[in-house]
Formats: structure tokens, sequence, C-alpha cells
């Protein structure tokens, strides 16, 4: 249940942060020197623009970008969030929700006092996209790099080679019951989340004869999973480049207020997912990891060489049908930060996206085209669901995103489209997302395959003389038993 004593409303920001005047070492040839504080004459921006030679000022890149005094704020920031004793202190101190102005304030102002910033909101990612083509965008988002390949998904399963008789068996009978106890009551994601349930029960059953680690899992259902973060890189909302003219002028003073980022309009905006899961399963120790956190694989870049981020990428969320959530915001991976859970590990996760069904009827998409849009949107899903499960996870262990991971955190999540299943996996190796320019080459990944039918068509067994004689019955896939089990079986 959610405690009120638990929310700290903020009203001014600027307590948060450190003034201005507290600049920073400058990052120079592209590292970073140790953060100090350099002499209070230092300015940000200079003060007025040159007439003459005389005049112009040369100050050091760190001062020119404004990144060195943010690189000083970020250190002390970082200071300030490991002293906190708690997790749930360090969530609060961190939260980027700002509470609307209440009818006390709003009723004493007067007309020579400053005029009332409107609250800064979070930008709702709807777990389902509601656009036909926000993958790259959701990417960004959550810099997680997508790998849709089978053989490097087969190599993180390699070695695990499970029988699936009984299963398939306690699969079929399950099916055979739930068809005679459908209730015409139920909704359409009422009956897939009881069905996606019953799937998860009876692998764990399947296996549970000869694997003891089930004993100390604990399954979870329909679990609440709401996470926040801050992604950098808006900058572009507030450019204005005059007709006729190829300078573009950064009016970051005078520039309307961009809804998410803060009042200094630093290009950071805040986002959102509050996401429903079917089931959960968790553990008390950390899944193995799918590679070193130091390797090659945990710095490789999120897009090619051939997309260009700036235009191609990075556009206004309402593109995509996001809008600003006002409610608070939270970090509850399936528990609460501050109800002392035994199992704080994301093991493995299932849920049902029959959502989008209705958003291909409605964006009409046909052809070759269907297919291509179907498999982008379910990595979409599936990209968000990971990151926003892993990022909340993150932070009730107590770091954010001042205090990167020492350790990579790993989940495998299970996407069912009516008896589609996709089947995916992801690595969190990056938790510093709000700082621009800032040296964090690691980026997250999220491995996918599919989508496989639960069903396929094989010929019955018997005699025919041609093969489009033959009987087709449905028979299940056993590729998709398969992988359920392995991503059960595997620690």
């Amino acid at each position: 249940m959610r405690r009120s004593s638990a929310i700290v409303t903020k009203r001014v920001i600027g307590a948060r942060f450190s003034s201005t005047k507290s600049s920073a070492a400058v990052v120079s040839g592209g590292e970073q020197t140790a953060p100090v504080k350099p002499p209070y004459y230092r300015k940000t921006l200079p003060a007025h623009k040159p007439m003459n030679m005389l005049q112009e000022e040369y100050p050091n890149l760190g001062d020119k970008n404004g990144h060195g005094p943010r690189l000083y704020d970020y250190h002390n920031m970082a200071e300030q969030v490991r002293a906190l004793p708690t997790a749930t202190e360090r969530i609060n101190f961190v939260n980027p929700f700002e509470r609307e102005w209440n009818d006390v304030e709003n009723t004493w102002r007067r007309q020579w006092h400053p005029q009332l910033m409107a609250p800064r909101k979070a930008w709702n990612v709807p777990s389902v996209p509601k656009y036909f083509d926000s993958l790259d965008f959701y990417k960004y988002i959550t810099k997680s790099r997508v790998v849709a390949d089978s053989e490097e998904f087969d190599k993180i399963y390699s070695g695990l080679v499970l029988p699936t008789n009984k299963f398939e068996e306690r699969l079929l009978e399950s099916l055979e019951s739930m068809e005679s106890a459908n209730s015409v009551d139920l909704s359409e994601s009422e009956r897939m989340n009881r069905f996606l349930r019953t799937v998860l029960d009876d692998a764990m059953v399947s296996l549970a004869h000869n694997v003891e680690r089930f004993q100390d899992l604990r399954l979870a259902h329909t679990t609440r999973c709401e996470s926040f973060w801050v992604r950098s890189g808006f900058l572009s909302m507030y450019d204005h480049k005059d007709v006729g003219s190829d300078e573009i002028e950064r009016r970051i003073r005078f520039a309307n207020k961009f809804i998410g980022d803060d009042r200094r309009k630093l290009g950071e905006l805040s986002f959102v997912l509050r996401d429903q899961v079917a089931a959960q399963l968790r553990s008390k120790k950390a899944p193995k990891q799918l590679f070193d956190i130091a390797s090659e694989d945990a710095s490789k870049p999120v897009f090619g060489e051939d997309v260009d981020v700036a235009d191609d990428v990075i556009y206004s969320p309402k593109v995509f049908n996001m809008w600003p959530d006002s409610d608070i915001l939270w970090q509850c991976p399936g528990y609460e930060s501050d109800s002392n859970e035994s199992h704080k590990y994301g093991h493995l996760a299932i849920k049902e996206i029959s959502e989008l069904n209705n958003l291909l009827d409605y964006w009409k998409v046909e052809g070759e085209e269907f297919e291509q849009v179907k498999r982008d949107a379910m990595t979409s899903t599936a990209v968000t669901s990971l990151f926003s499960w892993l990022n909340a996870q993150a932070h009730c262990l107590g770091y954010t995103q001042y205090t990167d991971l020492d350790r990579p955190l790993v989940s495998h999540p299970l996407r069912r489209k009516r008896l589609l299943f996709r089947r995916c996996a992801a690595q969190h190796n990056r938790h510093q997302h709000r700082r621009r320019r800032f040296i964090n080459n690691k980026s997250n990944v999220c491995y996918v395959d599919g989508p496989h039918p639960l069903f396929v068509e094989e010929a019955l067994e018997g005699e025919a003389k041609d093969d489009k004689d033959k009987e087709l019955g449905l028979k299940v896939n056993q590729h998709v038993l398969t992988r359920i089990l392995q991503m059960l079986r595997r620690e």
C-alpha cells in the first residue's frame, strides 16, 4: 500500500541543485578532471555580446558550454546521495516529481509577485507503443541496444537441454479445463493473464522435481511495475534559427519551458512507465550475467553509424503519443522499496499485450509492412518493460542516476500476443542517463527472439498419395516449450 509519508514533495528545485556559481573543473581533451570548485567570478554564459576585439572572452571549454558547473553539481549530488542510509531516502531525494500549486499558494499570489512556474511533469511512456514507428525512440530514451539474432539468443541458453513431455501434457490439460471453465464476464485481457499464469505454473511444476532452486523463488501475480528516469539530449527543443541565417542560437534563458524539463532548461526530460504484468518470479540472488560489464559488449553503441540520431530519432514525445503524467512517481519493481522485501532480483516476468491487436487494426497496416510493424511494436514493448523493471530494481538496491551500477542486472521476460510468444533477455549495464557529454559509454542490451506461435500445423500420422492430401493438425510448438523451460532453469 502506498504511504504518503514516503512522498517527498519538492517545490523549489533550486534547493536540490548547487548554485550556478559553484562551477567545476573543465572537461578537457575528452577526459574528466577531478571536480574542483573554481573561483567565484566564473560565469556559465557570457554577460553580453562583445562589440569589439577588446571585449571578447576566451573561457575554457567547461565554462563555455556549461558542463563545468554541471559536472561539479553532479559530483556534489552523488556525494549527498551516497550519504543517505536507505534506498527509499535515495529514491525520494532524486525523484523529479513536483506537486501542483495548492489553493492557498494560488490565492495569496499578487500581481507584483514572481510568476508561478508550472510544476515539472513526467512523460508517460505506454508499455504498448501508441505509434507504429517508435522503436528507435524507445531505444534512445532507455539507451538499450537491441539484438534480434536467434543465434545470439541461443548462446544465452546453450547447454540447457530439457524434456518437454510433462510440460506439454500439463499445458494441454490446463487448456481443456480453462475452455470449459471460462466465464463470459471476463475480458480478453483477464483471460490472457489467467492463461499465462497457468503456463508459468505448469512449467515450474514440470521441473520442480529436480530443481531445488525453485523453492527459493517467489511467485507474484498482478504485480505493479512502475519506474521513472531522466534522459538528456533534448536541447534541440530550445534551438532557434533565424530565417536566411546559418547560425543556430540557443535561447536557453528566454525559451518557454518544455514539459518534462526543469527550470534550468538543460534538455533533460523525465519519463515514467506504469506497467502491469501477469506474473513475476523473483529470487534472493542476482541472476547470472550475460556478459561482463567491463567487456566490449557493454560499450557497443545503440545505433549504427548510418543513423542520424539528432535528425531521425530525437523528436518531441508527443509525436509518439506520449502525454504528461502529473501523478506521483515511484520505483516499484513488484514491491515497495521500504517493504523489506527479501527477493529483490527479478528472474522472469510474463505479460500479455493483446492491446496491440486493436492498435494494428487502427493503424490499418497491411501487406509486407504488417509483420514488420508488429515485430517492432513487440520489440518496443520488450525494451521499455525490461528497462523499467531493471531500473526500478536498481533503485531499490540503492543505485540512482548519480551512483551508477557496479554490476549488471539481468532478467528474462516473456511477451504474449494471443498465441504468439516473444522471448526476451536483457542486461542493465548503465544507470546514468541524464548527463550529456559525461563519459559513460556503457549501454543496456535487450535480446529478442520470435514471435513464435504456440501451436503449429503438422501432418497427421497416416499414409497419403500426395502431400496436398495429407491432413494437417495443430500441435504444440516444441521450440516455445523448450524456451520457456530454459528461461526458468537458467540461473
